[in-house]
C-alpha cells in the first residue's frame, strides 16, 4: 500500500514538473522538441510519453482539459537524462478524465539536435483516438 501511494505521488510529481505547456521554446543546438496538436473531439487533460523506461508528461499547469486546437510541446536537453543520438521508440499515452489511460502508437524517431517533431491527436471519441506524425 505504502509503495502504491508513494509511486502514485511519484508520478505526480514528475507530471507537474514536465507538465506545463511551453510554447515559447524553440529547437536548438541543445535540444530537441516534440510538438503535439490536439486535433481531436474529445476531451483529455494530459499526455504521457515514456523513452528508455524515463515517463514524463505534458498538461495544463492548472490540470484543465487540453482544448482542441491546444499545442502541448515536450523538450528533451540533450545529455540531461540521455544522449540525442541514435534512435529511440516513444510510448504515448492520453490521460482523460478520472486518469482514464488511453495507450496511442509507439513511434521510434532519431535523436538529434536542432530538430521539431510535429505530431498531431485526432479522433471522435478517446476510444478512437490516434497520434499521427505531421510533416
Amino acid at each position: 500500500m505504502k509503495k502504491s501511494l508513494l509511486l502514485s505521488i511519484s508520478f505526480l510529481i514528475v507530471m507537474f514538473l514536465s507538465a506545463c505547456t511551453d510554447n515559447s521554446m524553440e529547437p536548438n543546438k541543445n535540444n530537441m522538441i516534440l510538438s503535439i496538436t490536439n486535433n481531436a473531439n474529445f476531451d483529455f487533460y494530459s499526455i504521457e510519453i515514456s523513452i528508455y523506461k524515463i515517463t514524463g508528461g505534458i498538461s495544463n499547469a492548472d490540470g484543465s482539459k487540453i482544448k482542441k486546437g491546444d499545442t502541448l510541446r515536450k523538450e528533451y536537453i540533450d545529455q540531461e537524462v540521455f544522449d540525442l543520438e541514435g534512435e529511440a521508440t516513444f510510448e504515448f499515452v492520453l490521460i482523460g478524465k478520472e486518469e482514464n489511460r488511453i495507450p496511442l502508437k509507439e513511434i521510434t524517431l532519431e535523436l538529434m539536435t536542432n530538430k521539431e517533431y510535429l505530431f498531431e491527436i485526432t479522433g471522435d471519441s478517446i476510444k478512437e483516438a490516434d497520434l499521427k506524425r505531421v510533416k
